[in-house]
This record gives structure tokens, sequence and C-alpha cells, in this order.
């Protein structure tokens, strides 16, 4: 008996559990997100700011050029203009030394001065002059010597900026002809024969 009421017990207190009003949670939907906008706000962009042109530099007095000599100027710096090639000093005198070697008296051609040496490459000095009779290398510079009766020189040949070629940069004379300012008698001795 005592099981009976123990199960009669048990059943009165789980029915007067369920007699007893329980709050009924509901899950409620989350609230709408507002509506997407993929549209932005225009915002005005102010004008880039203008910069005053810069004054132009005065010209020295004398220095004007005209408007025909400005617009050739002009044409010339321009990346589309024909390029002018303009000979070097050691082609100009090559040419000059070649016209005096051609002719016998050397009279012909207008007469061959020690600074068209400046500026001559060693291809264009060993055309000229042949190998030299003695060469000196250094560490900043080279030394070609050449020797005739007349006289002694010496070309140094020093490299461009930037390149390996070597151009003469100074000469010097052993005249020994010493009313030959020009030392053109020098040069004439020292100058290859054409071929033929």
């Amino acid at each position: 008996m005592r099981a009976t009421r123990l199960s009669a017990l048990l059943m009165l207190s789980v029915l007067a559990g369920c007699a007893q009003p329980h709050p009924i949670v509901v899950a409620a939907p989350p609230p709408p997100l507002p509506p997407a906008t993929t549209q932005r706000t225009l915002v005005e962009t102010p004008q880039p700011a203008t910069l005053p042109e810069p004054p132009l530099p005065a010209l020295k007095p004398g220095t004007e050029l005209s408007l025909a000599e400005s617009e050739a100027l002009t044409d010339k710096a321009s990346p589309k203009a024909p390029v002018e090639t303009q000979p070097t000093a050691s082609q100009r005198a090559m040419r000059r030394m070649a016209g005096q070697a051609s002719s016998p008296s050397g009279m012909d051609a207008p007469p061959l001065t020690a600074d068209q040496l400046v500026g001559l490459g060693k291809s264009d000095a060993a055309r000229l002059f042949g190998q030299p009779a003695e060469s000196k290398e250094h560490s900043l510079y080279q030394v070609w010597i050449y020797r005739s009766a007349v006289c002694d020189v010496a070309l140094f040949f020093y490299p461009e900026v930037g390149g390996r070629a070597f151009r003469t940069l100074t000469y010097q004379i052993d005249d020994r002809n010493h009313s030959d300012a020009s030392h053109h008698a020098c040069l004439i001795s020292l100058a290859k024969l054409p071929a033929g």
C-alpha cells in the first residue's frame, strides 16, 4: 500500500505541475533591415587650381631673335624635325688633312693647324699619321708619340665622358723649325701619304 500511495502522490505532483500556467516563449523574427542603398551621395568636387604661367626670363640686350629665327630654332628642337648631321671636329680635320696630303705642295688646301688635332679619335689619328713611333699608357690617359725629321708630336688621349672611346684633349709639339708658329710643315711631314 505504501507503493500505491507513493505512486498516487507522484501522480498528483505531476498533475499539479501541469495545472500551473507556464509562460509560452515564442521567438519573434528579427526586425527587417533597412533597404540597402547602392547609390552613393554625390559630392561636388572643386575645379582644379589654376597656376599662373611663370614669367619668361628677360633676354640680354642684343640677343633678341626675329620671328623667323625663333621659328627655325623651334623647328630644330622639335622631335619630328629632320636630324642634321654636323661633321665632328675629327671628321673636319680628316678632310682637311686628306686634301693637303693629296696635293703635292699642300697649297690648294687650307693650312693645317695644330688645333685640328684636338678631338681626334685613335682611329682618326692612325689614319692621318699611321701607327705611333711610341705609345704610353697611364691610369687616366694614353699618349701617342709621332716623330719625323722636322718635329715630334705627342697626342694625349683621354676617355670620353660616359663612354669608352678615347679622344685627344691636348697635344705637345716639339718643332725643330722655330719660325713656323702654325707647325704646318711639321704636321705635313707626319701625315701619311695616300696609297696609290
